[in-house]
């Protein structure tokens, strides 16, 4: 579609996905601040509600890359459409829930449609812009992507306290609803390639490796890492992994090519998307404990602290997709890397005298660092596969994001926890053990993003396939 007789189109594309990611990454973060108010409305216990955010959690990070092989098969755009719906459909379901076993349920579907949704935003723009102007959109996505998660707890907030839990899942009835219509209207069929079949055994092998990575990643810490429970989910991990690999080798039509992964390129982005995200997320799980625990902020007051983070990103990825554009270069997203880095080794510092100046200023750091890395990232997976496979390939990119974003909430969180811990029993008040966790979780995300600048610069120049 990169030759397109109509100019606009693209960016009417672009609207369309910007309506979709951003509702998709909405709500996988603006359930975390409703969790309280939820455990108290439906008299349950932390274990069973904290459930609301891990099956909406595991049902897109097991069906992204699923769903992006059936959007090669079967098109970009009936998939598409039917994510809005069953989002949509989702979003209403969970405001009537009566039980937090109906909520839960009513969660999967909506996990259901945000992958569908995650699943082909990134392939759809790789497909209608002109590889020339590809860094420039991806950085845009990207854009949205980060404003959509950092959004949830902000507005989150504003309408648990004003309006009750149920708005913020009433307020993606219309957008969906609008953007489902906008969608039908706008978007184009894609070009189907002939005699493609589905890896039924592939699917269902990484399917199960994944739900029991994720199942490891989120209980380890709860349930103990040397837990029988862990231990044999783990295992489960590894046999159904070496199964799919397996399949995989031997299948006529793949369910992932692994020879992908032999591309430096596109391998090398990923491992680095996955750590980027892993580092960035450490900030979504820990600012809040610091600036309510230690500093005393009310939620709006920390809502208009993590708007640093979004404000910048917005500045600056569609920048740094330009330059990319242009240049072609690995180095810009490895800067970003190392620019985010810094910005968790000073958030990690911070302590009880700190201002709201010295943290909005770290803060917009870590937009400037994941500005600068994601647009050029994300557009060296997608310029590292041709163009029957950019399903596939959006995909991956989803899937490594929310992987990231599991794990670098579960090692924050394990870190910090451990850190009160061990401080409080050497002898040390509640809030002097807190500063203690919070530096050494941050100085371990870090170290995570350091790994982050080293597999984003052995990567070397990305050979674009148009």
């Amino acid at each position: 579609m990169e030759n397109d007789p109509d100019p606009m189109y693209k960016w009417r594309a672009m609207l369309v996905v910007s309506i979709g990611t951003f509702m998709a990454t909405l709500d996988a973060s603006i359930v975390n601040l409703a969790l309280p108010t939820l455990k108290d409305y439906f008299n349950t216990d932390i274990a069973t509600v904290e459930w609301v955010m891990l099956s909406y959690l595991l049902t897109v990070t097991t069906l992204l890359l699923t769903l992006g092989r059936l959007s090669d098969m079967y098109g970009r755009k009936p998939i598409f459409l039917a994510g809005l719906l069953i989002f949509t459909l989702g979003s209403g379901l969970c405001s009537l829930s009566a039980s937090a076993g109906q909520l839960i349920a009513f969660r999967v579907v909506q996990g259901l449609g945000a992958a569908m949704l995650m699943a082909n935003s990134t392939a759809i723009i790789t497909d209608v812009f002109p590889h020339t102007e590809r860094g420039k959109a991806l950085g845009l996505v990207g854009t949205v992507v980060s404003i959509g998660y950092i959004t949830g707890p902000v507005l989150g907030g504003f309408l648990i306290d004003r309006m009750g839990w149920q708005s913020i899942f009433y307020i993606n009835i219309p957008v969906g609803l609008l953007g489902t219509v906008y969608a039908l209207k706008t978007l184009k069929s894609d070009q189907l390639h002939d005699g493609q079949k589905f890896d039924i055994r592939g699917a269902f092998l990484m399917f199960m490796s994944l739900i029991s990575l994720v199942l490891v990643i989120t209980k380890g810490q709860v349930l103990g890492w040397d837990s029988p429970a862990i231990i044999g989910i783990s295992l489960l991990f590894a046999v159904f992994l070496v199964g799919f690999l397996m399949v995989e080798k031997r299948a006529d039509q793949p369910m992932v090519e692994l020879s992908l992964f032999q591309n430096r390129p596109f391998s090398a982005s990923n491992a680095s998307g996955f750590l980027s995200f892993t580092a960035m997320f450490a900030v979504i799980i820990l600012m809040p404990f610091y600036m309510d625990e230690i500093l005393g902020y009310s939620p709006e007051h920390m809502g208009m602290v993590f708007v640093a983070i979004p404000l910048v990103m917005a500045m600056v990825a569609p920048v740094s997709g330009w330059i990319s554009d242009r240049t072609n270069s690995f180095l810009l997203s490895s800067l970003g890397m190392a620019v985010t880095c810094m910005a968790l080794l000073l958030l990690g510092n911070l302590d009880q005298d700190a201002t709201f100046f010295d943290i909005v200023v770290r803060m917009g750091m870590i937009g400037l660092g994941m500005g600068l890395f994601q647009s050029p990232n994300n557009s060296i997976v997608m310029g590292s596969v041709p163009k029957e496979r950019l399903g596939i390939a959006g995909g991956m990119l989803a899937m490594v994001r929310n992987l990231g974003m599991v794990t670098g909430i579960a090692i924050s969180g394990a870190v910090l926890t451990s850190g009160i811990q061990s401080n409080q029993a050497a002898g040390l008040v509640y809030e002097a053990a807190f500063l203690g966790g919070f530096h050494d979780a941050f100085m371990v995300a870090a170290v995570i993003c350091s790994v982050g600048i080293i597999t984003s610069l052995m990567r070397g120049k990305s050979g674009k396939i148009t």
